[in-house]
């Protein structure tokens, strides 16, 4: 019953709170043109003080020393707090890659769409593809960028299959991929249910990998899976099935 209490309090708070960071950020955004000042208030307000009301503390691993200019954060995906977790700890102004639907809610889509979000249709490929080569373009300009590849949150706490969207947007950026595992968020709050546990969110960065360095997306993919699934069991994550990295053919993407 508290866990139930405490994630109806964890989601009022996280909607009332975007509404209010929304209305603080947008005269900065029309004025900027930029999505950097809503990040930054994400980054050192929005994300610590939900955390703090879903009572999760995180704990970090030695972070491996990060070369300047863009980069994409590919993480495995184990709960909704994912996002308030990696807001608050990755060094970076960021942008998420994530599912078109997330872009339809009230407040929230308006805000990730002016603050320079990218949305995929996983429904439809052509939209697909034009979505990834934004993304593309975007990390060119210089915008790092948080992407979940395995489309989806695990339900069963396991590292899944990686799609090949954002790993097509490495190669053709050409910037360093810095595999994420994040651990124990998935008990804190599991899919498909509104509650909460207090607990903590193991968090680890693996070394940079530079896809110029692979043959394709395929090859590179299945190395950054393969340091994703080695952090997460060193955190005592599951790990996941490495003899099955990609995920099955259909429309690319990367979703929250």
């Amino acid at each position: 019953m508290r866990a139930r209490i405490r994630g109806y309090a964890v989601l009022l708070y996280g909607g009332l709170t975007m509404v209010l960071f929304f209305l603080v950020s947008l005269p900065v955004m029309i004025v900027t043109g930029s999505g950097d000042f809503p990040i930054w208030l994400a980054r050192f307000a929005w994300a610590p003080s939900a955390l703090w009301v879903a009572g999760t503390r995180v704990e970090e691993r030695d972070r491996p020393n990060l070369p300047d200019g863009p980069l994409i954060f590919a993480s495995n995906h184990e709960s909704a707090l994912d996002i308030w977790v990696l807001l608050s700890i990755v060094p970076r102004s960021i942008r998420f890659v994530a599912k078109q639907e997330l872009f339809r809610i009230p407040i929230f889509g308006t805000y990730m769409r002016l603050g320079g979000h990218i949305p995929v249709d996983r429904g439809h490929h052509a939209r697909a593809v034009a979505s990834l080569r934004r993304a593309g373009e975007a990390v060119r300009g210089g915008i790092s960028l948080i992407v979940f590849p395995e489309g989806t949150r695990s339900l069963d706490g396991r590292v899944q299959p990686f799609k090949k969207g954002p790993f097509v947007v490495a190669m053709e950026a050409g910037v360093p991929v810095v595999p994420v595992a994040i651990s124990g968020t998935g008990l804190i709050t599991p899919k498909k249910v509104i509650a909460v546990t207090p607990g903590t969110a193991r968090v680890a960065f693996g070394e940079p990998v530079d896809p110029r360095t692979f043959p394709d997306k395929n090859a590179l993919l299945t190395e950054v899976r393969r340091r994703v699934i080695a952090l997460h069991r060193t955190m005592g994550g599951a790990g996941g099935d490495e003899t099955r990295a990609i995920a099955a053919a259909g429309v690319e993407g990367a979703g929250a």
